[in-house]
């Protein structure tokens, strides 16, 4: 059976694509997370070297969102406090990741980079699919604000007359 997106109202309209969304960076996701553990996608030490760096900055900025989401009452009224903690475990998993990669080297024929990083990426595919199917039921609070204020504008032209 398929659903017809004009009987959905706005609100289950946008549920329904920011689950989507989520849904489709989960697939990105497991696929990277196969692709990893199956050995597909290779080692490079250039390319290893740039993913650490990012993906440290990446972390030390989760840190920082998490603790600004903490410590900020007004950022806690439209964010889901649910989806940081979620992260959390992976965020301190890929610094120290990052660390061992940039202070030891380990060798590639290992397994180490294959299954650390293979682990991580199931890790994110299995918190977004989490949160798709959450979020869906129990939206995130500032997920509707942007659409309030365009309510809001429409109503407020409609009232003023044109000149």
């Amino acid at each position: 059976m398929i659903i017809s997106m004009k009987k959905l109202n706005k609100e289950t309209k946008i549920k329904l694509i920011y689950s989507g969304e989520l849904l489709v960076f989960a697939v990105i996701f497991l696929v990277f997370g196969i692709l990893k553990f199956t050995s597909v996608m290779g080692y490079n030490a250039t390319r290893t070297l740039i993913f650490n760096i990012v993906t440290l900055v990446g972390a030390a900025w989760g840190i920082t969102d998490f603790i600004w989401a903490i410590s900020s009452k007004k950022r806690q009224q439209r964010i889901s406090l649910l989806d940081k903690i979620l992260l959390l475990p992976l965020v301190i998993f890929m610094v120290s990741y990052d660390l061992i990669c940039l202070i030891v080297k380990p060798d590639p024929a290992t397994g180490f980079y294959l299954y650390m990083l293979g682990s991580a990426f199931i890790y994110v595919a299995v918190v977004y699919t989490f949160e798709a199917i959450y979020h869906f039921y129990r939206p995130i609070p500032g997920l509707f604000d942007d659409d309030e204020e365009e309510d809001k504008k429409e109503e407020n032209s409609q009232e003023k007359p044109e000149n």
